[in-house]
């Protein structure tokens, strides 16, 4: 028997499995938290506003979203992002989104987690959602705490595709049976790579790119319905911005 039929199905996360961006949510978290270095803090607002005029680019978002850990301790990065989570981040997961995984995991594929958002944040989307591996953004580690040094490649454009085959390969999967879902225009390296592109909650002009390319086009916007969670339990709460 050749395990997950060599198959996997890969989530990208921010506006598309998730109802906004994780790595912008945990960066404005740990700001609000007031966690991070002084000197690091004092830049957060102004990386934002230069990046809502266009200033900066969304490798530069992504980068700075990682390299805003340093100076934190690991083990205390990993439960700000846990906190993060319960928070901030469990009810803006997508119905749509959960139900895709599920039908996944029950296929038997590799279920993968890949984004350009702090690692740290992304496995806590996967721990949630019992997928098999995250792929996120990851800083180099000196004494148990995170410095500004990212680690290669950046889980962004060729960057990510790189990842995700790096990681396929050593699973002995086949990225020709596989899926991929995401919005992000950002992502066209990897969806030329796998056998099955979905393009999930395309802006224009990306969409019009995906209808031309012959990739199907969903829509993943309605949220996790409050008060139920896929087991039927009760985990979903406020949040109050």
């Amino acid at each position: 028997m050749v395990p997950f039929g060599r198959t996997a199905a890969v989530f990208d996360v921010d506006d598309s499995l998730l109802d906004g961006n994780a790595g912008t949510i945990f960066t404005w978290y740990l700001y609000r938290q007031k966690v991070m270095r002084p000197e690091v803090r004092a830049r957060i607002p102004r990386v934002i506003y230069e990046y809502a005029r266009g200033r900066l680019t969304e490798r530069d978002m992504v980068e700075v979203g990682s390299s805003c850990h340093a100076g934190l301790r690991a083990d205390e990065l990993k439960a700000h992002a846990a906190a993060c989570f319960e928070k901030h981040l469990r009810k803006r997961i997508t119905s749509g989104a959960i139900r895709q995984v599920r039908r996944h995991l029950l296929s038997g594929h590799f279920v993968l987690l890949a984004s350009g958002s702090p690692q740290y944040i992304i496995d806590e989307l996967a721990i949630h959602l019992r997928v098999h591996a995250a792929i996120g953004t990851r800083a180099t580690i000196v004494g148990g705490q995170f410095t500004d040094q990212l680690i290669r490649p950046v889980v962004f454009r060729e960057g990510k595709r790189e990842a995700v085959e790096k990681l396929v390969e050593r699973w002995d999967l086949d990225l020709a049976r596989s899926w991929l879902y995401s919005d992000s225009q950002a992502d066209v390296p990897l969806f030329e790579a796998v056998g099955n592109p979905v393009v999930v909650n395309p802006r224009d002009p990306f969409r019009e790119e995906a209808e031309r390319r012959g990739w199907p086009v969903v829509r993943w916007a309605d949220r996790r319905r409050p008060g139920v969670d896929s087991e039927g339990e009760d985990e979903w709460g406020s949040w109050d911005g």
